[in-house]
């Protein structure tokens, strides 16, 4: 087999496996848990944040793959879990993103990096911060979730910090341990805490 074959079945098979197995586990939230405290704003300064979710294939590509079909409708309720922070589950077959105060947190994209193997390389994985659209949001199907994740009062400047610092603390990029879903549920943490953490404060 020719190595270029070799090259694009290895790319092939993470997306595979999102996209056709995972969605046969029940990713339903577990019952009993107490819903987050910031879901509710408590003071004219909170602001909305959103979970939200772009085609995992073609943001990882650069448009090269798609593997989701276009939808109008939005990302499923059974895909929530209620904990202390709003959190979604890690093992999801999308690439996932926060939206907070008009910009789009990402982290797991080839944003800056160079791309190596589609960008399934953990050094060729980086972060995004962007207004308008998401990473490659005009080439790849997205998806907002039509209500708040929670509300916060911290600062634009200080997530814009835990973007940019987030590899620095978590390590390289890992598709089971350390993803784009690990982020989010980390900025959603600092969100619906209120409190900018230090390693938010400056840059690492």
């Amino acid at each position: 087999m020719k190595r270029k074959h070799c090259v694009l079945i290895l790319s092939i098979l993470p997306f595979a496996f999102g996209n056709i197995l995972l969605p046969f586990f029940d990713f339903r939230s577990a019952p009993g848990l107490n819903a987050a405290p910031c879901m509710v704003p408590k003071s004219p300064e909170d602001s909305p944040y959103y979970f939200g979710t772009s085609d995992l294939a073609c943001v990882s590509t650069k448009g090269r793959l798609h593997l989701t079909k276009r939808s109008v409708k939005m990302e499923s309720e059974n895909n929530r879990t209620k904990r202390a922070a709003p959190q979604r589950h890690t093992m999801s077959p999308t690439h996932r993103w926060i939206y907070f105060r008009g910009n789009f947190f990402e982290w797991g994209t080839d944003a800056g990096s160079k791309t190596r193997l589609f960008g399934l390389l953990n050094d060729a994985k980086s972060y995004s911060v962007k207004s308008v659209l998401p990473f490659n949001g005009e080439k790849c199907d997205w998806m907002m979730e039509p209500v708040p994740a929670g509300y916060s009062s911290v600062s634009l400047e200080c997530i814009v910090g835990c973007t940019v610092n987030y590899k620095t603390l978590t390590g390289d990029y890992s598709l089971l341990n350390n993803n784009c879903h690990h982020f989010a549920n980390t900025i959603s943490m600092v969100l619906c805490s209120n409190i900018c953490p230090d390693w938010c404060q400056q840059i690492l």
